[in-house]
């Protein structure tokens, strides 16, 4: 389920793609280079009309024209853009979701998109011409205003976001889809230039803004300051609220890409040429344009997405025959033009050539070289799993290390090298490094009797990096406590490199880790975290942006509990709680310097990266990493048996949650539900009668709310010995609703110790506890099991 808290259920569904591609008019006999570059030129020879008090609606936005359009030629038989100049205003209602209003209410200060505008550029390849009614003058000719406007708009969209126009509306037109799509850019208005998006098939949203989670529509504006456009609200398509379900992006999906055989050079240093050969199974009928991402991540700062991305130097069928792709400077993305529809099921395998400077410069000491982003292969979809072979050719002397097992390395031509790397694992994400590695490896053996090899790439003598024999050791570590807590290990290696930068990533089989310190429960943890995301991330991948807590915040956790078994400090829990806390307490940085609030309170951590505008850069990393490691800290408690202190259902549920998901992509929903089978059967959940999780997660992961608890008590001495403590438990900066129960710990004479749970709901709930003797402490939740504000226990009246 994809589920929308407080309002409807959206039930994540399969679409197929023949559906999704029947269009009426067949552009029969359509030649697509030659309609691609139409499209590019942008021609107003299509003629004019005026315009009075014209009124256009596209899904949840209405727009009102007053003043003259003047229309591009028809292309396929159909008008597919024009320029309007006059007086106009656009108005869309926010979704009926709690946090989109949140963040609309945060970038606009507003409820909904009001403004006016004096110019928009409109191109579309669904009904707008009918849908607006004009009276069309083919003698019309365009002012030098309009045209201007029209010449400029395809290229600034494209530096300003990395989407090609003109190949989208390609894309739709050759393959048929219905509904087309729709876009109109507005300016000279109340809120300065921005552009509304309404694209059905999801693939401008997914490829160019990272919202793979369904979403349609968006307004979006560019941000000089920050150099990257700013998304206002995102949004399913009208009848996907009216049916309370919505098929994720990769529902429409042309093809599956199912292996990769890259062949890479990367001798000259920083420049690097890539031979891809990919395999694709079409899912539909009538495939006739097929779009990749590529250079999507790149951003224009320093002008990367030109400088540096990979350019197409090639392409043909693996036969040898001829394919044609268009890929423009400052693209994300290359498309493929086939010269013949695809069949469903038909397989093919293109062949491309790119180059570019996409190496980042060597570190000090050293020539060893790191790509620039993982954005560098042709994806079709975001996170699409596949078979990867990747052969190297490198200078003698250097090392290639990438995921899965290298299965080679040898003598080239011209004296280089030769280094191939396999995984029979279908991934996600692939990387590599290259340089004058030096490369530390042992075998472990694992419970099961397998034997793990491990490896630790790293730069030559003079560079600063932490002991391979330490990374080693604390890989072994790592994999064993992790396979222990969550369960098998399904690669065949596991491996570590060097790289120069201030953060980690985890890849299958695969880390990059900075320097770290030595035996303190931050190397500990972030060690931990980094070899968690093999299963937080790539045994189980989420399902869309909205999800990526699933891989951070559990990785974060996972650290943390690695670090407090292996530290010698018995308080590294807590003081890595307190780190993480003090992230959500500090305030948000914005674009104007230091804003107000709380970092815990810029958002809900089912945003996703949506949470890092120009009002909280900082609140994507402490939500879905902090917060997320809080919420599953708080289930692993909700799990717990209390009053024992057995923590094992928690882990029995991450590991029935791995082993379902293997291999797989979930989403917060289907968490939602494995948790929920679980808790069902905790004392938690018997004792306050739960059947599930909702309101847990309503609470915690769709909303913004940081409660404060506080707990007031007294003990009322009983005839027997016994002892009864009365008191209410208080919640501040929490809904009138709010339910969470609550770890109390009360400590009796002879040191015995009775644990149990108080409820917290709404402002104040009271409560009774009968004890066998009259406590001498009673303290809420000093484990800090419960993320909050601050919790405070007091006695008395």
């Amino acid at each position: 389920m994809r589920r929308v808290v407080g309002i409807l259920f959206l039930l994540v569904t399969s679409v197929s793609c023949q559906q999704l591609n029947a269009q009426t008019d067949s552009p029969a006999g359509v030649q697509p280079l030659a309609l691609y570059q139409s499209l590019a030129r942008f021609e107003l020879a299509g003629g004019s009309a005026h315009a009075e008090n014209a009124v256009l609606r596209r899904d949840r936005a209405e727009i009102t024209f007053d003043g003259d359009f003047y229309f591009e030629r028809p292309l396929a038989g159909r008008i597919r853009g024009a320029v309007f100049i006059g007086r106009g205003r656009v108005h869309a209602d926010c979704p009926p979701i709690p946090y989109e209003k949140d963040s609309l209410r945060r970038m606009l200060k507003a409820d909904a998109v009001e403004s006016d505008f004096r110019t928009a550029v409109l191109r579309f390849t669904d009904d707008t011409i009918e849908a607006l009614g004009l009276k069309i003058s083919p003698e019309g000719v365009a002012t030098d205003d309009a045209r201007k406007l029209a010449a400029e708009h395809s290229r600034r969209l494209l530096r300003e976001t990395g989407a090609n126009l003109p190949a989208r509306l390609t894309v739709s037109i050759v393959n048929q889809e219905t509904p087309g799509l729709f876009l109109a850019e507005f300016e000279k208005g109340s809120l300065g230039r921005f552009t509304f998006l309404f694209d059905p098939q999801n693939r401008l949203p997914q490829a160019n803004f990272g919202l793979d989670g369904g979403e349609k529509g968006l307004f979006f504006a560019y941000d000089d300051v920050i150099s990257y456009p700013d998304i206002w609200m995102a949004f399913w398509a009208l009848e996907d609220y009216q049916r309370g379900r919505v098929p994720f992006s990769d529902a429409y999906e042309l093809v599956t890409t199912r292996r990769h055989d890259m062949e890479i050079d990367v001798r000259d240093w920083k420049h690097m040429r890539l031979r891809s050969h990919m395999q694709l199974t079409s899912n539909s009928d009538g495939i006739r344009a097929i779009p990749f991402m590529l250079n999507e991540t790149l951003g224009n700062y320093e002008d990367a997405r030109l400088k540096k991305a990979l350019r197409l130097k090639s392409a043909r069928m693996a036969d040898g025959s001829e394919l044609t792709a268009v890929q423009e400077e400052w693209d994300g993305s290359v498309t493929l033009l086939l010269p013949s529809p695809l069949a469903k099921g038909q397989t093919i395998e293109p062949v491309l050539e790119f180059e570019g400077e996409f190496l980042r410069d060597p570190i000090t000491g050293g020539n060893v070289y790191y790509l620039r982003s993982d954005c560098w292969y042709l994806r079709h979809g975001n996170l699409d799993r596949s078979l990867f072979d990747l052969t190297f050719r490198h200078k003698k002397g250097t090392r290639v290390v990438s995921e899965g097992l290298k299965v080679r390395e040898g003598p080239a031509p011209e004296g280089d090298l030769l280094t191939e790397w396999k995984i029979d694992n279908p991934v996600a994400l692939m990387t590599f490094a290259v340089g004058d590695f030096n490369v530390a490896a042992q075998t472990i053996s694992m419970e099961s009797g397998a034997v793990l090899p491990l490896d630790f790439y790293y730069p030559p003598a003079g560079v600063a990096v932490t002991k391979p024999d330490f990374i080693l050791n604390e890989l072994s570590n790592a994999v064993r406590y992790f396979v222990a807590l969550f369960g098998t290990y399904p690669y065949p290696r596991l491996g570590a490199v060097f790289h120069p930068y201030h953060y980690g990533q985890g890849f299958a089989t695969l880390l990059r880790i900075p320097n770290a310190a030595y035996n303190d429960e931050e190397a500990f943890r972030f060690l931990a975290h980094e070899t968690s995301h093999q299963w937080w991330g790539n045994i189980v991948s989420w399902r869309s942006y909205h999800d990526q807590w699933l891989s951070e915040g559990f990785a974060e956790y996972s650290g943390i509990l690695f670090a407090g078994r292996h530290s010698s400090d018995k308080n590294a829990v807590r003081t890595l709680l307190h780190r993480e806390h003090d992230q959500l307490m500090a305030s948000p940085e914005t674009r104007s310097g230091i804003g107000k609030g709380r970092v815990a309170e810029v958002g809900p951590i089912i945003l996703g990266h949506r949470l890092a505008t120009r009002e909280g850069f900082n609140a994507y990393y402490a939500l879905t990493y902090a917060k997320g490691a809080f919420v599953l800290r708080m289930l692993h408690f909700l799990l717990s048996n209390v009053s024992t202190g057995d923590g094992n259902p928690f882990f029995e549920m991450m590991q029935d949650f791995a082993r379902r998901y293997a291999n797989r992509a979930a989403s917060t929903e289907a968490f939602m539900a494995v948790a929920s089978e679980h808790f069902a059967k905790s004392p938690t959940a018997q004792k306050y009668k739960l059947r599930d999780l909702n309101w847990f997660f309503d609470q915690w992961v769709y909303q913004s709310a940081l409660p404060s608890y506080s707990l007031r008590y007294t003990v009322e001495n009983q005839p027997d010995g016994s002892a009864l403590v009365r008191g209410v438990v208080s919640q501040k900066n929490a809904g009138e609703k709010w339910f969470m129960p609550l770890p109390l710990v009360i400590e009796l004479p002879g040191g015995q110790v009775a644990r149990g749970t108080v409820a917290a709901f709404g402002p104040e709930n009271p409560f009774v506890i009968r004890v066998s003797a009259p406590p001498t402490k009673v303290t809420l939740d000093p484990d800090e099991w419960v993320l909050s504000e601050h919790t405070t226990t007091t006695s008395g009246k």
